[in-house]
C-alpha cells in the first residue's frame, strides 16, 4: 500500500505531500492540471527510467520520495521498525544521474524496482495492450489457478533438460573426433612431462647462464683483487698504527678500526679464493644450459608464458585426456539421465496442463460474471487451452477470446475489443485476481476513458469494491467514478507572479461537492 507520496520539482509540481488511504483514491482534475506528474512521480518511484524532461523549473534536481506499507527487502538493506513503513527516495539531475535510496540506503534500479514492483502495479492503456500478450495471458491464468510455482519449476527443469541436451550433442561431436583430439593431447602432455619444468628453474637457470657466460671474466677480476689483498695493506697499516696508539692513546679507535678492517679483508680475500675456486669456465655446461632454456621457451611458447600457466594447461590435458577415455561411458550415463528429466518434464507438463485446463473454465466462467456487471450483458469470454510443441512455458497454448456483442463469436482479444471494452475487461480480471496477486495497490490511470456516463457509474462501484480487498489509487473524468471515492484528491493549477505550478488538494465533504459541479460544468 502506497501510504504517503511527496514531489518536488518534478514537471508543474513545486513541492506537494499526498497521504493516500486503504480503499478508493481518486484524483480528478482539469485536463493539464498535473495529474499526469502525479503518475509520473509513481511510476519513477517504482522504478521507471529516468527522464530528464520530467524535472521542473525550480533547479536541477527532482526529489520523490514516498511510504509503502508492504514490501520484501533484500538482507542487506536495514529494515524499518516493526510497523513502521519502509521510506523510498529517488533524486533525478539535470545531467541524467539518478539515484536511488532505500531506507537512506543508496540501492541501484534493480533493487527498487524488486521491492517496489511488487507492492504497487500501474493499469493504463497499455496495460489493456499488454492484455493481449500470450504471454500476460498464460501468467494471468496460472495466477488464478495456483500454477505459477508449478510454471516456475517447470520452467527450471526444462532448463536443466535443455543443456543436457546440448551437453549430450557436444559429446556426440566429440566423440567423432575423440581418436584425433586423444593422440594431440596424449602428445602435448608428453612435451610438457617431458620436459618437466619446475619452480623457479627458469630463474636459477637464467643466473648460471649470466655466470658462465662470464666466467673468465669474472675469474680474471676477481684474482686480480686477492692479488691486491695479498699485499696485506691494511694490515701493515693497522700494526704501524697500533705501536702510535702506545705513544698516543687517542689513536686508539683509528687502530682498532684499522684492525677490524684487517681481520675484515682477511675474511673477504678467504672468501673469494674459495669463490674462484669453485668458479667453472665450462663451454659444455653452458651448452646444455642454453638447450634447457630453449626447451623451456618452446612449451611457453605453445602453452604459456608462466610456470603457473604451463601447470595449468598441465591439469586441463589430463582431464581432457580422462574425459576422452571415459566418453562412452558419460554418454551412456547422461543418456540415461538426459531420459529421466524428459520422463519428469512430462509428468510436469501434464501436471501443468491439467491445473490450467481444470481453471480454465472457472475463470473464464468468473471473469464473465464480471463482465456483466460492467454492463456488458452480451459478453462472451473463453479460455482456449490447447496443446503445442513444449518450451519453457509448458506444452499449452493458452489464448483469449472475447466478444462484446451477440451473435459474433467470441476470437482473440487482438482482433476484436476497442479500447473501452478492454478496458472493463481488465478491470474484471484485476477484480478476480484481487486476491491472488501481490501487488496491494493497483493504481488505475483512466480506466473509464472511452465509457458512456451509465458504464461509468457501474465502472465507480467496481473500483469501490475491488479496493475493498487493496488499495486503488484512479484518475479520472467521469462524475460517476469520484462520487465511489472514499479519498478525493483534486489536482488543479495556479499562477503566481506569471509562473504556473500544480497543487493537489485532499477533498472533504463540502469541497468534493464543488469538484463535482466543476465536473460537471456547472
Amino acid at each position: 500500500m502506497l501510504i504517503h507520496l511527496k514531489i518536488q520539482n518534478l514537471i508543474l509540481v513545486d513541492l506537494a505531500d499526498i497521504s493516500f488511504g486503504f480503499g478508493l483514491n481518486i484524483l480528478t482534475g482539469e485536463t493539464g492540471a498535473g495529474k499526469s506528474a502525479i503518475l509520473s512521480a509513481i511510476r519513477f518511484i517504482s522504478g521507471d527510467r529516468a527522464d530528464t524532461q520530467l524535472i521542473g523549473k525550480n533547479g536541477d534536481l527532482a526529489i520523490i520520495e514516498a511510504s509503502i506499507s508492504s514490501y520484501s527487502l533484500p538482507e542487506e538493506i536495514p529494515q524499518p521498525s516493526p510497523g513502521e513503513p519502509l521510506s523510498i527516495r529517488r533524486e533525478l539531475h539535470k545531467s541524467g544521474k539518478s539515484r536511488c535510496f532505500i531506507e537512506d540506503s543508496l540501492v541501484s534500479l534493480s533493487t527498487l524496482r524488486q521491492v517496489v514492483g511488487t507492492s504497487i502495479e500501474l493499469v493504463d492503456q497499455s496495460s489493456s495492450a499488454e492484455l493481449c500478450c500470450i504471454e500476460e495471458q498464460r501468467n494471468m491464468l496460472d495466477c488464478f489457478g495456483d500454477s505459477l510455482e508449478n510454471a516456475k519449476a517447470f520452467a527450471c527443469s526444462f532448463s536443466e533438460e535443455k543443456k543436457l541436451l546440448k551437453r549430450l550433442n557436444d559429446l556426440k561431436i566429440a566423440q567423432e573426433t575423440r581418436n584425433r583430439d586423444l593422440i594431440w593431447a596424449k602428445e602435448d602432455l608428453a612435451i610438457i612431462e617431458e620436459i618437466n619444468w619446475q619452480i623457479d628453474e627458469e630463474e636459477r637457470l637464467i643466473q648460471d647462464h649470466r655466470i658462465l657466460t662470464h666466467s673468465q671474466e669474472l675469474f680474471e677480476k676477481i684474482e686480480s683483487v686477492i692479488h691486491l689483498l695479498d699485499e696485506n695493506f691494511i694490515k701493515k697499516a693497522a700494526s704501524t698504527i697500533e705501536m702510535c696508539s702506545h705513544l698516543d692513546k687517542s689513536l686508539h679507535t683509528p687502530a682498532a678500526a684499522l684492525k677490524n678492517a684487517a681481520l675484515e679483508t682477511e675474511e673477504v680475500r678467504l672468501t673469494l679464493l674459495s669463490y674462484l675456486n669453485r668458479l667453472e669456465i665450462n663451454p659444455t655446461h653452458l651448452h646444455a644450459i642454453e638447450e634447457r632454456m630453449a626447451k623451456i621457451e618452446q612449451i611457453k611458447r605453445r602453452f604459456g608464458k608462466t610456470f603457473e600457466e604451463i601447470s595449468k594447461k598441465k591439469d586441463e590435458l589430463l582431464s581432457r585426456i580422462n574425459t576422452l577415455d571415459h566418453l562412452d561411458q558419460e554418454f551412456s550415463l547422461l543418456e540415461t539421465h538426459l531420459s529421466q528429466k524428459k520422463e519428469e518434464n512430462l509428468l510436469l507438463s501434464k501436471t501443468l496442463t491439467r491445473k490450467r485446463k481444470d481453471s480454465a473454465e472457472i475463470f473464464a466462467k468468473t471473469i464473465l460474471k464480471e463482465l456483466k456487471t460492467l454492463n456488458l450483458p452480451h459478453a462472451q469470454f473463453l479460455i482456449s487451452v490447447t496443446e503445442e510443441s513444449m518450451s519453457t512455458h509448458g506444452s499449452d497454448a493458452i489464448r483469449f477470446l472475447f466478444s462484446a456483442n451477440p451473435g459474433h463469436p467470441p476470437i482473440p482479444l487482438e482482433n476484436c475489443a476497442s479500447g473501452g471494452e478492454l478496458s472493463r475487461l481488465l478491470l474484471a480480471i484485476k477484480s478476480v485476481l484481487a486476491e491472488k496477486e501481490k501487488s496491494t495497490c493497483l493504481i488505475f490511470d483512466e480506466i473509464d476513458s472511452n465509457v458512456g456516463g451509465q458504464t461509468a457509474s457501474i465502472l465507480g462501484e467496481k473500483l469501490r469494491s475491488l479496493a475493498t480487498q487493496k488499495q486503488v489509487i484512479c484518475v479520472t473524468h467521469f462524475i460517476q467514478v469520484a462520487r465511489c471515492a472514499m479519498h478525493h484528491f483534486a489536482v488543479s493549477k495556479t499562477e503566481v507572479s506569471g509562473r504556473t505550478s500544480t497543487s493537489i488538494t485532499s477533498l472533504k465533504d463540502a469541497d468534493r461537492e464543488k469538484e463535482y459541479q466543476r465536473m460537471l460544468g456547472t
